[in-house]
C-alpha cells in the first residue's frame, strides 16, 4: 500500500453526520434562549451544556457553532479544533464538580470519536489568518478577564460563559451597569469573528514569479498544448504544476474560488495529473476549485463536478479555408473593399514593433474601446504591445496614408495561433477585420500552424438554432436586447462568415451551492479591472518550439 492512501482514505469519507450533530447542538444550545420555548427543551440543553448558560451566552455560543457546524462540512481543520476545545472545556467542568459527574463518558467518547476522524479535516488555517485570530484571540481574553474581575469571580462555568459571551453573573458596579451588557455584545462579535477567520479559505495567492512562468512558457509551446493555453501567461495568474512538470495551471482566487482558465497547459499526457494536483490544493487550501473553458476532453479528469456549457470557441484549419465559392462572398467582398481603398497590411512579432509603432497602435487601441481598460481572463492575455510574452504576433492594417487604423494580436499556442487582440479605429474602412483574419489565416498556412482560434460564440446554439422553446426564446429576445452592450449575436455573426468549426467550451465547478459565489468570481475576473503587479522582471525567453518565427 502506497504511503498516505490511508489518510487520503479518511480524507474522502463523508463529513456531514458530524456536521449535522454540530448544527443540532446549535439549535439545543440557542432554542431554550428563545423566548416562549418549552420548558423541556431547556432540560434537553443541559445534556450538551451540563448546566444554565446566560441567554445572550447562549445564543452567542449557537451561532458559532453554526460556524463550525459550516466548517465540518468544509472539512476545516479549525472547526475539528473548535469541537475539541469545547468538549476539552467540558471535561474540566466535570472534574472540577461544576458539571454532574455523569456526562463524563459521554464527553470522553465524543472526544475519542473526534480524535480518530481527525484525518477527514485537511483544511489547515493559513498562518495569515491564524495571526489574526491570535490578535482577535487576545482581545477576547483580555476584555473577559476584565470583565470576570470586575463583575465576578473566574470558574470554568464562567471560562465556558466568556467563551460565549463574555463577564459573569455577579452584580455590577456602582455607575457602570450598562458595562456587563456592552462587554457581552463586544465579546460576541469577538467570539464570531474568531470563529469565522479560522474557518476561513485561504486568501489568494501571489502571481506566479518570473521562473515560473519561463516554465508555463515552454509548456504553452508543446505542441499537445490547448489554444488557451497562452492565456496561462497572464501576470496576474498563479500556477501549479503535474508531479512530473509537463502541465501546469493557471488560475486565480477570488471570494474563495479558485478559478483555472482552460486546459492545463503542457504535454497532454500530464495533464489529467496536473488537474489531481489543483483539486488537491483547493481541498487543502479551502477553496472552491472551477474552470472557465474547459474542453469537453477535460471534463473526465475533473471527476464528479459539474458542468455548463457555455458556448463554443471559433476554430479556423489553414489547410481546409479557402475564399473561393458562394458561401465565402462575404469576406471575399469585404477584403476587396479594403484593397480598393487603398488599406495595407503587414505582419510582425511584436517584440520588433518599434517605439512610435506601438504609440500609434496603443492609439488605435485606445480609440477602438473607447478609453475603457483591458478586461478578460479565459481568453485574453495583457501586456498589450509590450512585447513581453512570447510568441505574440500583430497583423496591422494601414490606410492609404501609410497611417495604422487597425491591428489584431495573435498569440501561439503549441502548432496553433490564438486570437487575443482585435482593435480598429472607429473611422477605419468596414472590412479591415475581415481582411487581417484572412492574412493572418494565410500566415498561418505559410508558418506550418495547424489552426487558428479566433473569437469565443457564447451561447452559439442558442442563437444557431431556428426551433426555440419559451424559455430560449426568452433568453434569444434577452440576448439581442443586451447586444449593443455585450456584442453577443453580433460577434457570432461576425464569426460565423468564415464557416469555421466550433470547439465547446464548458463551465466546470464542484457543486451547485457555489453558484453564487461562482457567478460573482467569474464575473469580476472577465469584466473587472486587473491591478497587476509591478513587473521588474525581463521579458519572457521565446519558447523553444516557437513555430512562428
Amino acid at each position: 500500500m502506497e504511503p498516505g492512501k490511508p489518510a487520503v482514505r479518511a480524507a474522502a469519507r463523508p463529513v456531514w453526520p458530524l456536521a449535522l450533530a454540530t448544527a443540532l447542538i446549535a439549535v439545543l444550545i440557542a432554542v431554550p434562549a428563545l423566548p416562549g420555548s418549552p420548558h423541556w427543551l431547556g432540560r434537553l440543553s443541559r445534556l450538551v451544556t451540563g448546566g444554565p448558560l446566560i441567554h445572550a451566552h447562549a445564543i452567542a455560543l449557537a451561532l458559532a457553532l453554526a460556524l463550525v457546524a459550516r466548517g465540518v462540512l468544509l472539512r476545516r481543520r479549525a472547526a475539528w479544533y473548535g469541537l475539541v476545545v469545547l468538549i476539552a472545556l467540558g471535561l474540566l467542568a466535570v472534574v472540577t464538580g461544576e458539571d454532574p459527574p455523569w456526562r463524563l463518558p459521554l464527553l470522553a467518547a465524543a472526544l475519542g470519536g473526534l480524535w480518530l476522524e481527525r484525518a477527514r479535516f485537511p483544511v489547515r488555517p493559513h498562518h495569515e489568518r491564524v495571526r489574526t485570530a491570535v490578535k482577535t484571540g487576545a482581545l477576547l481574553v483580555v476584555a473577559a478577564v476584565s470583565g470576570s474581575l470586575l463583575f465576578g469571580g473566574v470558574s470554568v462555568r464562567s471560562v465556558g460563559d466568556v467563551a460565549a459571551g463574555l463577564g459573569s453573573t455577579g452584580a455590577p458596579l456602582d455607575g457602570a451597569s450598562w458595562l456587563p451588557g456592552v462587554l457581552g455584545l463586544a465579546g460576541a462579535a469577538g467570539l464570531l469573528v474568531l470563529v469565522t477567520t479560522l474557518l476561513a479559505p485561504d486568501p489568494p495567492p501571489p502571481p506566479g514569479d518570473a521562473s515560473e512562468r519561463r516554465r508555463v512558457a515552454h509548456l504553452v509551446a508543446h505542441p499537445g498544448s490547448d489554444t488557451l493555453a497562452p492565456f496561462a501567461l497572464r501576470r496576474d495568474k498563479a500556477y501549479v504544476f503535474s508531479a512530473d512538470g509537463r502541465a501546469a495551471i493557471g488560475y486565480r482566487v477570488l471570494f474563495g474560488v479558485a478559478v483555472a482558465g482552460g486546459d492545463p497547459a503542457g504535454d497532454p499526457a500530464s495533464h489529467a495529473d496536473a488537474v489531481r494536483a489543483f483539486l488537491a490544493m483547493c481541498r487543502t487550501a479551502g477553496w472552491r476549485p472551477a474552470v472557465l473553458g474547459a474542453s469537453d476532453g477535460i471534463l473526465p479528469a475533473w471527476g464528479r463536478c459539474r458542468t455548463i456549457g457555455f458556448g463554443d470557441e471559433v476554430v479556423i484549419r489553414p489547410a481546409e479555408f479557402t475564399l473561393t465559392g458562394r458561401r465565402m462572398r462575404n469576406v471575399r467582398q469585404a477584403v476587396k473593399r479594403t484593397e480598393n481603398t487603398g488599406v495595407t497590411s503587414r505582419i510582425v512579432p511584436e517584440n520588433e514593433l518599434s517605439p512610435a509603432l506601438r504609440d500609434r497602435l496603443l492609439d488605435v487601441a485606445a480609440r477602438s474601446l473607447g478609453g475603457a481598460a483591458e478586461r478578460g481572463f479565459a481568453m485574453n492575455l495583457d501586456e498589450l504591445l509590450t512585447g513581453y510574452h512570447p510568441g505574440a504576433i500583430v497583423a496591422i492594417a494601414y490606410d492609404a496614408g501609410e497611417e495604422p487604423i487597425a491591428f489584431q494580436r495573435y498569440v501561439t499556442a503549441g502548432e496553433g495561433l490564438s486570437l487575443d487582440a482585435m482593435r480598429r479605429s472607429p473611422g477605419g474602412p468596414n472590412g479591415v477585420n475581415e481582411r487581417l483574419i484572412v492574412e493572418m489565416i494565410e500566415y498561418a498556412a505559410e508558418h506550418g500552424h495547424g489552426v487558428v482560434s479566433l473569437n469565443f460564440a457564447a451561447f452559439r446554439e442558442l442563437l444557431d438554432n431556428d426551433e426555440r422553446g419559451p424559455l430560449e426564446k426568452a433568453g434569444y429576445h434577452a440576448l439581442r436586447l443586451l447586444d449593443p452592450w455585450i456584442a453577443v449575436e453580433s460577434l457570432y455573426l461576425f464569426n460565423k462568415k468564415f464557416r469555421p468549426s466550433y470547439k465547446p467550451r464548458n463551465v466546470v465547478f464542484r457543486s451547485w451551492f457555489d453558484i453564487g459565489l461562482l457567478a460573482a468570481a467569474l464575473l469580476t475576473l472577465e469584466f473587472g479591472r486587473t491591478r497587476l503587479p509591478q513587473r521588474t522582471e525581463e521579458p519572457l525567453a521565446e519558447p523553444v518550439h516557437h513555430l512562428g518565427r
